[in-house]
């Protein structure tokens, strides 16, 4: 077998508040990178992580005009890496007023990259399309590019591929509350949002626990907290990267930090706003929660917080079904 990685747009100037679209190629397809570069602009002071992430509002696949892959470029960040252990290497961030910066995204048509088992079927030319909504203004950037690159699997007969939306809520008061699952498609994982987490002397999260229902009986999470449920994720990946705060422990204060022999402490992790409910552990079937057949699917989740909440499911959906 053989993969194709090609350029599907090269150094696309783009504006902000547009919104830009591709048609993708017709082979099947496994993955889609997109490469946001762009010169910084730093009037005060450098450019963060979180203001690369939000320079991108949403990224969509479309096949026939459904969404097979619809989210925010915060939640696409963390999905790549909760769901394909994917983290993007960030180059050049030295912080310097002109430093050309670029950061990629990954888009996964299934949940094992290059898996001619698990991707998106033949299409025809047109009919999937890739879209990306860039915010009304950006922060600290001064020009922006697009680079699209995909990743064909011309050889491959896939008998599924992963369809990955948004399910957003906002609750008014705090307590449980229900978010519906789809239904029809084995579901493999969860990824979970939560606007409030736990800081400085606050304990409570968003999300301060979760539970599944089907049918109204508990299936497979019959409680899990947000602390045991957030170092769940250990079991996929070390903490990221890039950490939200970290700390330097000085042999004498008097001296530059470069004289250090001590260690470097994780303050904080970017990931404390999501959380993975995986199900699928190990990608062959035995542990997916099956909603064919089943009247109501539930996300339970207890809002420590009344703000946003939001649920990125990951089916599994037959490649001889209907997309």
């Amino acid at each position: 077998m053989e993969f194709i990685h090609s350029v599907l747009s090269q150094n696309l100037n783009v504006q902000a508040g547009g919104v830009w679209s591709w048609d993708l190629p017709v082979n099947p397809l496994s993955h889609i990178y997109v490469t946001f570069k762009f010169k910084q602009n730093k009037p005060d002071t450098s450019i963060g992580f979180w203001d690369i992430l939000t320079n991108i509002t949403k990224m969509e696949v479309l096949y026939k005009g459904s969404a097979i892959y619809s989210m925010s470029g915060w939640d696409a960040w963390a999905c790549a890496l909760l769901i394909c252990n994917f983290e993007p290497w960030a180059n050049n961030w030295n912080g310097d007023d002109d430093d050309e910066l670029s950061m990629t995204w990954l888009i996964p048509l299934g949940r094992t990259l290059y898996e001619p088992r698990e991707c998106f079927p033949r299409s025809t030319r047109g009919e999937l399309i890739l879209q990306i909504t860039l915010p009304t203004t950006g922060v600290r950037i001064d020009t922006r590019r697009m680079q699209i690159e995909t990743v064909e699997l011309p050889e491959a007969a896939p008998e599924q591929f992963l369809r990955m939306t948004t399910l957003s809520v906002t609750p008014t008061v705090t307590g449980e509350l229900d978010i519906e699952l789809p239904i029809g498609n084995p579901i493999s994982d969860v990824v979970c949002f939560g606007t409030t987490k736990p800081s400085g002397s606050v304990e409570t999260p968003t999300l301060l626990y979760a539970q599944i229902l089907v049918d109204n009986q508990r299936k497979f999470y019959s409680h899990v907290n947000y602390e045991t449920w957030f170092n769940m994720a250990g079991r996929i990946h070390p903490p990221a990267g890039y950490w939200g705060l970290h700390v330097h422990r000085l042999d004498q204060a008097a001296y530059v930090q470069f004289n250090d022999t001590g260690y470097t402490i994780q303050r904080d992790s970017v990931f404390g706003w999501w959380n993975l409910l995986p199900f699928d552990i190990f990608k062959d079937g035995r542990y997916t929660l099956e909603t064919a057949g089943k009247s109501d699917v539930v996300l339970r989740i207890n809002a420590g917080v009344a703000d946003a909440i939001r649920a990125i499911p990951c089916e599994i959906v037959a490649a001889g079904r209907g997309y």
